[in-house]
């Protein structure tokens, strides 16, 4: 059974899910986007960035947990009407499972929808094909990139549509 778990402003309760969230995160980029730093490196500098966007209050965190085990986040941003998907990792156990990936994204587009929001900004790493692969999917375009990225903007609309297309029948 899938539970999802928004911690958007619980800080306290979240701080200790840190370093599951970031051993989800390690797995997935180990072979996409090596950093060439220690492990330890790594999640003292990913760690130090979480805790700053604990401080924003417009930072959705979003687990979900199958059997009390984390399965996948996502972590986004409402700013106006723009939706920013600045993070969605599932676990490697539940890659193509059909659950936890929908489960989080209709979050996020519920609060979305919810929000009023028109558009959506994202990014991707460039060595990260499956992700560049989704966003165009939802109908965005790439705007800019930087020397690790792709940022893609578009229409919420859009994205949503693609998403009740493609999982009206995953049980929301």
């Amino acid at each position: 059974m899938i539970m999802l778990k928004d911690y958007t402003k619980r800080r306290n309760e979240l701080l200790p899910l840190l370093p599951q969230l970031f051993d989800v995160l390690a797995e997935n980029m180990r072979e996409i986007a090596p950093t060439g730093n220690s492990l330890e490196d790594d999640y003292a500098i990913w760690t130090q960035a979480m805790l700053n966007e604990l401080e924003k209050p417009e930072k959705h965190w979003v687990l979900a947990f199958v059997e009390e085990q984390l399965a996948g986040y996502v972590l986004y941003r409402i700013v106006g009407d723009i939706l920013h998907l600045d993070e969605i990792q599932v676990a490697k156990p539940q890659q193509g499972d059909r659950k936890i990936f929908p489960g989080l994204i209709g979050k996020m587009f519920y609060d979305a929808n919810k929000a009023e929001v028109t558009a959506f900004y994202s990014y991707a790493n460039k060595r990260n094909k499956k992700s560049q692969g989704i966003l165009q999917a939802m109908g965005l375009s790439v705007i800019s990139e930087t020397t690790w990225s792709f940022q893609y903007y578009g229409s919420f609309t859009a994205a949503h549509a693609w998403f009740r297309n493609k999982y009206s029948t995953c049980g929301k």
